[in-house]
């Protein structure tokens, strides 16, 4: 678990990307377009899940891979759509009172949130091998 626990750096820095894809996804479509906060979120999770599972697994977790790149995706899918649903549901508690300020509060914290799940799913789920020589 110590080299899992080293890869929290390179797995953070995935998720800055991550978070980044997420955030213009999602801010460009409550914005620009009116979307609602909640189909916001799911669809600019769909777009922050693909980019990060391309990213995590030849970086950050390439070492634990087991599953066909196939197998690891709905893996990662299922996995992260966990990690996207409590983002959505500490979205959805704050949300009601934070309009004024663009959702931002709400998006920070279910952000996360959703870090903490993903991270412990990543690492059980997904990708759970021992590490290669």
């Amino acid at each position: 678990m110590r080299q899992r626990i080293r890869k929290l750096p390179d797995f953070l820095g995935v998720g800055a990307l991550g978070f980044a894809v997420d955030a213009i996804v999602f801010f460009g479509l409550t914005l620009f377009f009116s979307t609602q906060y909640w189909r916001a979120r799911i669809i600019a999770s769909v777009v922050a899940i693909a980019a990060t599972w391309a990213v995590n697994r030849v970086a950050t977790f390439s070492a634990w891979r087991v599953y066909t790149a196939f197998a690891e995706f709905l893996r990662y899918l299922v996995a992260s759509s966990v990690g996207a649903g409590a983002n959505l549901a500490v979205m959805s508690v704050i949300a009601p009172y934070d309009a004024n300020l663009r959702h931002v509060p709400a998006y920070c914290a279910g952000a996360a949130v959703g870090l903490v799940v993903n991270f412990l799913l990543y690492n059980m789920f997904v990708f759970p091998g021992d590490r290669k020589a």
